[in-house]
């Protein structure tokens, strides 16, 4: 068992008994890593076994092509145009033949299947070609074998295990090898000799490796080499064979496909992500597996052996330290040096590797991408939930026990370097995943730093809490303290990934520079006068994608609930005195009134441009102060957080979570009041003059607002305190006048500057009860806030009035509003076959089926006009049959509407101009045949008058189409 200088019982918190290491340490990241291999085999198999395109109209690619995908236009234009078109792609997909993505699930589980057998044969298989022999064959008189009897008694194996002689070998050494309940201890011929000269250095190198056999490191390197070497022969290779053909062909002109030269970049994607995998499971297996052999280490320690059997000396080497440094990534063993430092120290097997977070990170990207293809998870947003879930273990665990073991020592775990390079991770991930068309790299990667802040906050945050649950002074309450602790983990990832991959990524493709567009969808929601609200526009725009992102949804709820609910729990049970929960209210309060400022200020200035009358306010300007109130409560709640943190030494982002919720909570609360007592605050009232206190106006306004921005504001706070805590930090170095030196980012709870000061005492727990003060304030903020989450769930379940709503949208959910139709493509080429493409895959039978219903209409009309005239000189029409002829023809006039946009700007424009008309005229005509006298056509000659009119406007409007398609028709064939 390993040995940690804490004063608590750490083992309750999280297990560090020999049997659990291998499974609990290492054991995910195998898992994780497995799992990406696993799931990239479908996604590499799929496009290995599908048939090969061949881009012609009849082809799933010709689509893409009649959508007005061009493989040389920006990614942004072909991400609108493909996800406005999503209906229409998907019923055009189903159409022709498809990729039977079913063949890639069964590849991959033969795949498996021939893993398995490589798995269990392969023990056998390296005997033979090792010619190993047993060990009775060597060991006449047993002496050899009593001695590793006793050796496998101390290391408590009494499982299948036997020993073999590799007599070829004349190393000291050994070799460990063998499946799950059959493992075989190779002893290399030189460390025979070495039993009888230096017993202890033999008892250590036995030892050392059935300490692997009792980790279960054995399992875990052997299904992984098993795996990873199939999928190499089975997947890997035929996929970049694949992709690389393809890429060669089209380089060198063998291929005539429109999709060129603008594939070329998908395809060399694609070859990138299947070298970074090879070099990401390479560096990934290397340092699970030096790991392991420094646990083996301390293993065969606590099962006796003596720490001086691993005095030895590295070789010296000849490259330079710089190359060493690098090449030692790549290798399975650590140095002897590092081994040492490990047995001297036992806590560095508890601390965070840079190296293994980081890999983490970009083996979560690859596994989103890679889910994809996977019945259940095939959303972005399905397959990032699945995955935080998967990382979420791996990063609360390895932070746990780093806390744990760092207890009343100088090298306190914060977290925020963990944080930092699993959002690095995260960040190459996606740059590698290649899913940005013909960009290398997105036009605003910015974006990709909301990635990063989750993974910090995640982590700094598990980290701290951590810290604070060890001093509860029961093992089940630190039990669990830390299962709600990994679950809130798996919610913050989760709302980082979720928010990627639902609004971020289209606003890193530069949707956030079709403002304009975004601001015609909020103007038309209420049709006003909006000149004078250019300033708090931009504003709605500017948060509308994040805000949508992290609004409706439960776990992001919960998590943002318990964020600062649990550390302040943890505080009113055991009383710790650091984490200042008193200033910490009092900031919240500042906080709180900096917010009621705020909706006085916006109270006043919408006073000022009041509209007169009451249907005027009920617009633009009851929208726009919705948007105010809003902002001010998020405004002063990321304030508070950030100051907070910025001057708090530790637990600074629990503290400043519980500032900005309390500020949140109190803005709120004078919402409320305001909105209630509107038109009793003379200068501040905004929708009325007349004094009456109106709790239900207070609860129109509280509920879109707290459903909008109650749990964006704590997610966002610990942004915002992440930011304050590294200007706080950094301001203090500079006024210290001390160099700033990045390693002391890992200590942001020591006060910077003191760094030859004794270390902080240990949190340990306070044997004394609860304070009724401290259980009293914790319920009166959850039960307050657990009402606003309820009243704000209540309120989106139920109609809103109009003047209160307040919509948001995605950019995923309005990217179909944004475009009405794609650039007109560069190459002819390229537009002759996206013409082609829109005219085979149904605007052809479009234009015809509006044809044959303006010909039924025309015939009905020819023999209504060959019935003898009235004695006024009209006819008598069937007005049942008209109005159906007339209902037909504005439905397929809908239909065409619905259908893939011309692929040329100016003619999209006059044909769904022709189409809205003609769909229009078809609905009037209805309401003009329609029976009765209650509407706007009373009187048989009003009938008359309007039914001319339909014929004139609905013949205005057929016409252009002939001339739309006969221009389509040219450019698809060529011609001039």
């Amino acid at each position: 068992m390993n040995a940690v200088n804490a004063p608590v019982d750490v083992a309750a918190f999280v297990p560090d008994r020999p049997r659990w290491r291998g499974i609990a340490d290492t054991g995910p990241r195998f898992a994780l890593l497995m799992t990406v291999v696993t799931a990239s085999s479908v996604s590499m198999l799929d496009t290995v076994l599908a048939p090969r395109p061949n881009d012609s109209p009849g082809d799933p690619l010709g689509c893409l092509l009649a959508a007005g995908l061009d493989p040389d236009g920006r990614n942004l234009d072909n991400v609108l145009i493909t996800v406005r078109s999503s209906a229409a792609l998907s019923k055009c997909m189903s159409g022709v033949p498809t990729v039977e993505h079913w063949k890639g699930m069964v590849a991959t589980l033969l795949l498996l299947a021939v893993a398995a057998a490589v798995y269990w044969w392969t023990p056998r298989l390296r005997e033979l070609r090792h010619r190993t022999v047993p060990v009775g064959d060597v060991d006449p008189d047993g002496t050899l074998a009593a001695e590793l009897a006793g050796l496998r008694a101390r290391a408590g194996i009494t499982y299948g295990l036997a020993f073999r002689v590799d007599p070829a070998r004349t190393t000291a050494g050994a070799v460990v090898y063998g499946r799950f309940g059959h493992y075989t201890v190779c002893l290399h011929a030189g460390l025979l000799v070495r039993c009888s000269t230096d017993p202890e250095g033999f008892h250590a190198v036995v030892l050392h490796e059935l300490a692997h056999v009792r980790n279960r490191d054995v399992d875990f390197a052997s299904a992984s080499t098993a795996l990873w070497r199939v999928f190499v022969v089975l997947a890997l290779l035929p996929y970049l064979y694949h992709e690389g053909r393809m890429l060669f062909e089209g380089l060198f002109g063998l291929n005539d496909s429109p999709f060129w030269p603008g594939v070329a970049s998908a395809l060399a994607y694609s070859l990138l992500a299947g070298l970074v995998l090879v070099g990401l499971v390479h560096l990934a297996r290397a340092d699970l597996l030096r790991r392991r052999e420094l646990h083996a280490d301390a293993g065969a320690v606590d099962y006796g052996a003596s720490p001086a059997a691993w005095e030895h000396r590295d070789p010296p080497g000849t490259v330079a330290a710089s190359v060493r440094r690098v090449t030692a990534l790549l290798r399975t063993h650590p140095t002897w040096a590092e081994r040492r430092r490990v047995l001297a120290d036992r806590t560095r097997l508890s601390g965070v590797g840079a190296l293994s977070m980081f890999l983490v990170g970009v083996s979560a990207t690859l596994l989103v991408n890679a889910l994809l293809v996977v019945p259940g998870l095939s959303t972005n947003t399905g397959a990032a939930w699945c995955t935080a879930a998967f990382v979420a273990p791996m990063l609360w665990f390895a932070l746990a026990r780093s806390v744990a073991a760092s207890q009343g020592t100088e090298r306190g775990e914060s977290g925020v370097r963990t944080g930092i390079w699993l959002g690095c991770g995260l960040v190459l991930g996606e740059f590698v995943r290649g899913r940005h068309g013909n960009e290398w790299l997105v036009p605003a990667p910015w974006f990709l730093l909301g990635l990063l802040l989750a993974a910090t906050v995640a982590a700094v945050w598990s980290a701290q809490c951590t810290r604070l649950a060890l001093a509860l002074p029961r093992r089940w309450a630190r039990r669990a303290a830390g299962l709600l602790n990994l679950l809130v983990v798996v919610a913050v990832l989760g709302a980082g990934l979720h928010w990627w991959y639902r609004s971020g990524q289209y606003l890193a493709v530069g949707l956030h520079n079709r403002t304009e567009v975004i601001r015609d969808q909020v103007t038309s929601v209420y049709p006003d006068t909006w000149q004078a609200y250019s300033l708090e526009l931009s504003a709605v725009v500017t948060l509308l994608p994040t805000l949508a992102a992290l609004t409706k949804n439960i776990p992001v709820e919960a998590a943002a609930l318990a964020l600062w609910l649990l550390p302040l729990g943890v505080w009113a049970y055991t009383g710790t005195p650091r984490l200042r929960v008193r200033r910490t209210l009092v900031a919240g309060l500042a906080g709180g009134a900096l917010c009621w400022a705020g909706l006085l200020a916006a109270g006043y200035v919408q006073h000022g441009r009041r509209p007169g009358s009451w249907a005027e306010r009920a617009g633009a300007y009851s929208f726009f102060h919705t948007w105010m109130m809003m902002g001010a409560v998020l405004a002063s709640s990321l304030l508070t957080a950030a100051a907070v943190a910025a001057v708090s030494r530790h637990f600074w982002l629990p503290r400043a979570l519980l500032a900005a919720a309390v500020a949140q909570l109190l803005g709120f609360a004078g919402l409320f009041v305001l909105s209630s007592a509107d038109g009793c605050l003379g200068r501040y009232s905004v929708m009325t003059d007349q004094c009456h206190w109106v709790p239900a106006v207070g609860l129109v306004y509280l509920g879109p607002i707290a459903q909008t921005v109650l749990a964006p504001t704590i997610l966002l706070a610990g942004c915002a305190g992440l930011v304050g805590a590294g200007v706080g930090w950094g301001v203090r170095r500079l006024r210290r006048g001390s160099p700033i030196r990045p390693a002391l980012a890992d200590h942001p709870d020591e006060t910077p500057g003191r760094a030859q000061m004794p270390p902080p005492h240990p949190v340990v727990p306070r044997p004394r009860r609860p304070r009724l003060f401290s259980l009293g304030m914790v319920l009166v903020l959850a039960v307050s806030a657990s009402l606003l989450t309820v009243a704000a769930h209540e309120t989106s379940s139920g109609a809103k009035p109009a003047r209160a709503s307040v919509s948001v949208d995605t950019p995923g959910d309005m990217v179909g509003d944004l475009v009405d139709s794609s650039p007109t493509a560069r190459r002819a080429k390229i537009r002759e076959w996206q013409a082609l493409a829109w005219l085979g895959h149904g605007g052809l039978t479009h234009y015809e089926r509006i044809a044959d219903a303006v010909k039924d209409f025309s015939d009905a009309l020819t023999a209504a006009g060959k019935q003898k005239p009235r004695d006024n000189g009209t006819i008598r029409l069937d007005n049942e049959k008209f109005s159906r002829l007339c209902g037909a023809l504005a439905t397929r006039a809908d239909d065409a509407l619905a259908y893939f946009p011309v692929p040329d700007e100016n003619l999209q424009k006059s044909w769904s101009g022709s189409l809205r008309e003609i769909a229009r005229q078809g609905r009037i005509c209805q309401d003009v045949l329609a029976p009765g006298d209650d509407g706007p056509y009373k009187t048989e000659a009003d009938r008359s008058r309007a039914f001319s009119q339909v014929l004139d406007e609905m013949l205005r409007a057929v016409r252009p189409l002939t001339t739309i398609l006969d221009k389509i028709t040219k450019v698809a064939t060529g011609s001039t």
